[in-house]
């Protein structure tokens, strides 16, 4: 089978309407939705799980038919490929070796090699077709209506309904509208001929949705600051053209920031003698009682039983998380695992306790991306990660001639230091399908 008969029979698939459709209802959804549809059972099996299960076979497909089906024009391409039979080769050792049993909870736990496959997906996928101009007025009222569903909910009926044909309803947590946030931003400000009005929506929306980014997830929060940050970078020639016009759009931000204020606490529209305390209220959302001296991070000796030297936080909520990834790294050191990692055949060990299993008391994640590599793959598979990721950015640097895809790796990865954004259904795969969007900046994006 050749090349070129290959091609013949993917292409038509990858331009048919079926498949543009397809495509777009299934992110409409995911970014009206998130968990929520991704738990939908379709045949008995959720759509999460049959999402997951195409990646891992365009994951797959693309590795070992590379030479029929070229990935990456570049020469960097066996570099990358070559990483990831490394991140194979450690799944497989661990799988035939360490492992105690072959079960659905094995492919699972290493959801994190197959959501790869969105990548190679995005690339091929956008090889053949292009970006909508129109593609702003369907995405911008996605982000006012994320905005109100994030504050005021649905009706309870439609809460129930989603439970009749779905395993959870989730509302968006703040690695949600995180990812959301960046991704239509990222795309709608390159796609958008006048930059000076892309740049004004862009910090409009900003102001608004600072307010609910504070509200919803501090580490959330920092990663949205890191990202308009580097949008400002990128819009920096269109900042100084007018002063007039810089200066109402200030005043409309400040405005639009402390509206958002009052309607994220619940208070309606502003009222001035209130400002203070409602900046307050969200400001201090999920803060701990300040009845002790605050110290974000300080070095002990933990008494509870471990007897080793630890870092803590008087914040609850980040030493919630330092305690957990700690426990990991502690217990492979121990266990003479810190190479390889655990595998994947069962749940983390430091999950095992119940204070960290989460209301519902299905909560297995560690909250952080690198400590669930280091867990499952050790520090071998982190390496390769790091080093895929610095691959990729290179390659798109190379076929690019600009390191614009760090504006949009680095505040997403950043976040999921602190989440767990990288191991749910739906946050890596919309991530992966831009990354692999992104290698064709200049076939997509003229007016960049």
């Amino acid at each position: 089978m050749n090349n070129n008969y290959i091609t013949k029979a993917i292409v038509p698939i990858l331009q048919s309407k079926i498949t543009k459709f397809l495509l777009g209802v299934f992110f409409i959804s995911v970014f009206l939705s998130a968990r929520s549809f991704m738990g939908i059972y379709i045949l008995g099996f959720r759509i999460g799980e049959l999402t997951m299960g195409f990646s891992m076979v365009f994951y797959l497909f693309s590795i070992f038919a590379t030479n029929k089906l070229p990935i990456f024009e570049s020469i960097e391409k066996k570099k990358i490929l070559l990483v990831l039979f490394f991140i194979n080769l450690i799944f497989l050792i661990n799988l035939l070796f360490f492992d105690e049993s072959i079960s659905t909870y094995t492919f699972r736990s290493s959801s994190y090699i197959w959501t790869v496959g969105f990548m190679f997906f995005g690339f091929q996928y956008f090889k053949y077709n292009e970006l909508s101009d129109r593609l702003p007025l369907y995405t911008y009222p996605v982000i006012v209506y994320l905005y109100f569903f994030s504050i005021h909910g649905l009706p309870e009926s439609v809460v129930e309904f989603i439970l009749t044909i779905s395993d959870k309803f989730e509302p968006h947590k703040g690695s949600d509208l995180l990812i959301m946030y960046v991704t239509i931003f990222f795309i709608n400000n390159r796609l958008i001929k006048n930059k000076r009005l892309s740049f004004e929506i862009f910090f409009l929306f900003s102001s608004l949705y600072f307010p609910l980014m504070l509200f919803k997830s501090r580490a959330s929060v920092i990663a949205f600051c890191l990202f308009c940050l580097f949008e400002l970078y990128y819009f920096r020639t269109c900042i100084t053209s007018s002063l007039k016009r810089n200066t109402l759009l200030f005043l409309l931000s400040v405005f639009t920031i402390f509206q958002s204020v009052f309607f994220v606490s619940g208070s309606g529209f502003i009222k001035a003698e209130k400002i203070e305390s409602e900046v307050e209220y969200v400001a201090m959302y999920r803060s701990d009682p300040d009845d002790e001296k605050f110290r974000l991070f300080y070095i002990d000796e933990d008494n509870l039983g471990s007897r080793t030297t630890r870092i803590f936080s008087s914040d609850n909520n980040l030493n919630w998380r330092l305690q957990i990834w700690q426990d990991v790294i502690y217990d492979l050191f121990n266990k003479g695992k810190l190479a390889t990692g655990y595998g994947h055949d069962e749940k983390i060990p430091a999950m095992e306790d119940p204070t960290r299993k989460g209301q519902d008391g299905l909560n297995e994640n560690t909250h952080n991306y690198i400590i669930s590599l280091l867990a499952r793959g050790g520090l071998l598979t982190v390496a390769a990660f790091l080093i895929f990721y610095s691959l990729v950015v290179k390659v798109i640097r190379k076929s690019t001639g600009s390191n614009y895809l760090i504006f949009y790796i680095i505040p997403i990865l950043f976040n999921s230091l602190f989440d767990v954004a990288m191991e749910n259904s739906h946050f890596p795969l919309i991530f992966y399908f831009c990354i692999g969007m992104f290698f064709h900046k200049k076939k997509l994006f003229v007016n960049y």
